[in-house]
């Protein structure tokens, strides 16, 4: 029987292992995944940045377009008013006004110029600046991944030798009590087992009375915690 109960001991700290690696397992697509992302997201805002920068010029070029435009109406009004100033006085207010309105469009139009040379510069610095980092943090992504790539291969070959082990240790076992101990540990979070430490369960920390701690020691027979049902060895560790 003490036999029996080391092999559930180590079935229980394999279980143990393989459950943590297997969570590391599932997790290293999750940080490949997470770098790429990371990458790409960087790469985005950069194209993005691109994109703005073409908008801004061609919106430039507009207003070029519009500037020239306020700029020839404004010498055509101003002209007209030279040549029609003794004329009657609403056309004179109307030439004026339809002037000063092409001098408020000009100013406008040189504002949004000005301000979108200003962007643009801006949208340059920061695409030479963040190309060279998305670069460096592709080629730093690369390298991380391939670091994953290769704790991935270690946690396979982890994990594989762990299931080889489990299943010399599981046909050490009693068929009935190694059913027993599958169902506790499902139950019980992975803990079938659970020891005995300064007069308490391991498990659930309940108190364990003098004479079953002396009927544990014996390990001669199963007991279960009463308090919680897990089975009982000696401490092992």
């Amino acid at each position: 029987m003490k036999q029996t109960f080391q092999h559930l001991w180590t079935l229980q700290q394999l279980d143990s292992e393989l459950r943590t690696l297997e969570e590391k397992l599932v997790q290293v697509p999750v940080r490949m995944q997470d770098l790429r992302r990371a990458a790409a997201t960087v790469k985005a805002e950069l194209d993005q940045a691109k994109v703005a920068i073409i908008k801004h010029k061609k919106q430039y070029k507009l207003s070029e377009v519009e500037l020239g435009a306020a700029e020839g109406k404004i010498q055509e009004y101003s002209v007209k008013l030279y040549k029609e100033g003794s004329k009657s006085n609403e056309q004179y207010k109307a030439l004026l006004k339809e002037i000063e309105y092409q001098q408020k469009l000009k100013r406008d139009t040189e504002e949004q110029m000005i301000t979108l040379l200003e962007e643009t510069e801006a949208l340059d610095r920061r695409v030479r600046e963040n190309e060279g980092e998305s670069v460096e943090l592709d080629a730093e992504t690369e390298r991380k991944i391939l670091l994953l790539e290769a704790e991935r291969k270690e946690l396979e070959v982890a994990i594989a030798e762990r299931r080889a082990q489990r299943q010399a240790t599981a046909a050490e076992i009693p068929v009935e009590m190694l059913k027993r101990y599958e169902r506790i540990s499902s139950s019980k979070g992975g803990k079938a087992i659970a020891t005995v430490r300064k007069e308490r369960c391991s498990g659930c920390l309940s108190p364990i009375p003098a004479q079953r701690i002396i009927e544990v020691e014996r390990q001669d027979r199963l007991y279960l915690c009463e308090a919680c049902g897990r089975m009982l060895i000696f401490a092992q560790e």
